[in-house]
């Protein structure tokens, strides 16, 4: 599957958030290493090609923000809420999500690489072109969620929570896990593993013979 990849320039100038919500809540064009003096609270927030360097978002909370043509490297993003979110062109590479909120949101061409998302929470929100690389999403909520081309290559995904989303043309049978929280009729379509094939069938009380 190919993704489009965020169309921001080479070179960007350091932006101050601070100084920038100040002016408008348009923000394009720049770096961010720091959210500083950012409000817990800020809602209409709209990012154009920004390049985010290890800033901290932790326990922030933003509403209806918009991500367009950025990227995320070695962020910290635990604990943020982005309810209602949008986020177009987007990377996440080596970032923080442990327990992130980001329901009801809205993704496309979105790439995420060896990230730890424990406690993501992406439930009712709408998955089109995004691909999970050797993520690690023990426990994530994809309650109510809508699947189109998604990936999810060598992940850890115990205890993920899928109910309500339909895995049909999702390929499983590279990502790890002892348990899966899915209903059998949500699986169809869904490639697994031979190993993963058996623990289905031994969760429904087959009695697998050697």
């Amino acid at each position: 599957m190919k993704i489009t990849a965020p169309k921001c320039r080479e070179e960007l100038e350091a932006i101050n958030i601070k100084d920038a919500l100040e002016e408008d809540y348009y923000i394009s064009n720049g770096t961010i290493s720091s959210l500083e003096g950012i409000t817990e609270w800020e809602e209409r927030v709209v990012f154009d090609q920004i390049h985010f360097q290890q800033a901290s978002f932790e326990s922030l909370h933003f509403y209806q923000v918009e991500f367009i043509d950025c990227i995320f490297e070695k962020c910290d993003l635990s604990n943020v809420v982005m309810d209602q979110a949008l986020f177009h062109r987007v990377e996440f590479i080596e970032c923080k999500l442990f327990g992130a909120n980001i329901t009801d949101g809205r993704l496309t061409d979105v790439r995420l690489v060896e990230n730890l998302a424990n406690y993501l929470n992406l439930s009712f929100s709408k998955l089109k072109k995004v691909s999970f690389t050797k993520c690690i999403l023990n426990h994530a909520d994809f309650v109510d969620s809508t699947f189109q081309q998604v990936e999810l290559e060598n992940c850890e995904l115990n205890e993920a929570n899928f109910t309500d989303t339909s895995l049909n043309g999702i390929d499983l049978s590279t990502s790890t896990y002892e348990n899966l929280i899915v209903s059998m009729e949500d699986l169809k379509g869904c490639t697994v593993s031979m190993e993963q094939a058996i623990g289905f069938a031994k969760s429904l009380g087959v009695i697998i013979k050697e």
